[in-house]
């Protein structure tokens, strides 16, 4: 027995400990695999007791219904999974909205409440702010076969349904401000209103016109920007996903580790919104998301705040790195990549804006002191002057990588031209190309030749660069200002 308590007080006590002690993580921070088997049998189960509430339990209804859940569950995640960059957190959100969605509407159907107030805009207003737009369509047809079994296989619930669906995915296509989410209900309200109009000029509305027709997509929208506007930051907390309203918090310049990098390192703070002003402009050029690119820009340097000194960009007078061996220079330039991790992760960044900092260098060489060693004869080892990487893996992150870099280059051109920033441009873009640092992005050649000719016209307008009107009639000097 004295073992027992002995055995219980020690559990309880480390966890005591652990949850006095601070932490920015949440639940799905862990790097845990996550299996999909549970939640595909959560699913198929939500599915199946939904169907045989409506349909009975009696052995072939229950087979009925199993075999339409293994279908509809196949076709759920194939449709899911397909989407690019989806993730364990992304597909355990898609999952248990869609399923909760299925349950909240048999729940209502048992309480007989009206079959018009349906709960599909709420789930795939949801899904299109934190997971895809590609994802919350199909979310918005798979709610709306299940809810139309649910009531036996009617066409104007699945019709009402889906079109509602498509009102929440319709306007706005991203939350950019508080205001956005108002216009998302609007929207739902529409097409809802829309959509009962339609059914009751074919003949097929079941309902009263003014009551269902109206009082119903007015309710169902309201619902909706209530659900929305309360439940949003919760899940992206949950759930460690980043939507645009989070990335503009991020992107705030009074953020206290953007107030310090400005501080403790301008030379470096300059630089990091010169490259943010390249890659929102070549993200945006290829059709990426420009705004992550711009948010991961701002902190892709902030390892430099502890030894800024050391980086030719904050230095006034003198270069201390004369007094150091070419390894210890190039030990403190390659630990600015780390230090940046660490202190971004303390300060609550997002894992998406890590990587940038994680990866805006891949495992490219410090050249100028590799060089150096070599010439005064010391180790050659490509190792002590490598970056660990990671390679860029997507394309946001690649383009920061190629700003950073023409972003230092074009700024110690002497008597910038046109020609020269050009030269540059491709000429860095072409580096990184050939020796492998883009093999792990989803970045075509045309997306390079488009973020280098976005580079080029971006840097000519920052350097003040007139373009050479020479052997054509050159316009009136006042046209010129």
């Amino acid at each position: 027995m004295v073992r027992i308590k002995s055995f219980f007080s020690h559990v309880f006590k480390g966890w005591a400990e652990a949850l006095d002690k601070p932490s920015k993580s949440n639940i799905l921070k862990k790097d845990i695999p996550f299996p999909f088997w549970p939640l595909a049998a959560l699913i198929f189960l939500g599915v199946l007791t939904a169907l045989a509430a409506e349909f009975g339990f009696e052995e072939n209804f229950i087979a009925g219904a199993g075999l339409f859940a293994l279908i509809w569950l196949y076709t759920a995640f194939s449709l899911i999974k397909s989407e690019k960059e989806m993730n364990p957190s992304k597909i355990l959100l898609s999952g248990l909205v869609i399923v909760s969605s299925v349950l909240v509407t048999q729940f209502a159907k048992s309480r007989e409440i009206s079959m018009y107030f349906v709960f599909t805009p709420a789930a795939v207003s949801l899904l299109n702010f934190l997971v895809s737009r590609r994802v919350a369509e199909s979310a918005a047809l798979l709610i709306s076969l299940i809810v139309s079994f649910i009531y036996l296989g009617n066409f104007e619930v699945f019709f009402i349904s889906f079109v509602g669906g498509l009102g929440a995915i319709s306007f706005p296509r991203r939350i950019i401000k508080r205001s956005d989410i108002f216009l998302n209900a609007l929207s739902i309200f529409v097409f809802l209103l829309a959509a009962n109009l339609a059914l009751a000029l074919l003949g097929l509305h079941g309902g009263n016109l003014i009551y269902d027709g109206i009082r119903a997509p007015f309710l169902v929208s309201a619902a909706t920007f209530i659900f929305i506007i309360s439940f949003f930051p919760l899940f992206e907390w949950v759930f460690n996903l980043t939507s645009d309203v989070r990335l503009i918090e991020l992107g705030d310049f009074n953020h206290p580790l953007l107030k310090k990098l400005m501080i403790e390192a301008p030379g470096t703070y300059h630089h990091s919104l010169m490259v943010a002003a390249l890659a929102e402009a070549a993200a945006a050029s290829i059709k990426c998301n420009s705004l992550l690119a711009r948010v991961g820009a701002y902190y892709h340097d902030v390892g430099k705040i502890g030894k800024a000194q050391y980086f030719i960009e904050n230095q006034l007078e003198g270069n201390v790195h004369e007094t150091l061996k070419p390894e210890m220079s190039a030990l403190v330039i390659l630990s600015h990549v780390k230090e940046g991790v660490k202190l971004a992760a303390e300060a609550g960044v997002d894992d998406c804006v890590l990587d940038f900092i994680a990866q805006h260098h891949g495992t490219t060489i410090v050249q100028y002191f590799f060089r150096k060693a070599a010439v005064s004869g010391g180790a050659n080892d490509e190792a002590v002057y490598r970056y660990p990487g990671p390679l860029p893996q997507t394309r946001e992150t690649a383009i920061v990588m190629l700003a950073d870099s023409v972003e230092a280059a074009c700024r110690s051109i002497e008597d910038p031209s046109f020609e020269k920033i050009k030269d540059t441009v491709h000429k860095i873009i072409n580096n990184y190309f050939a020796t492998g640092q883009l093999n792990e992005c989803p970045i075509t050649l045309e997306n390079i030749q488009k973020i280098g000719d976005v580079f080029t016209k971006t840097l000519i307008s920052i350097h003040h660069i007139r373009l050479d009107y020479s052997g054509a009639d050159k316009p009136s000097a006042d046209k010129q200002q």
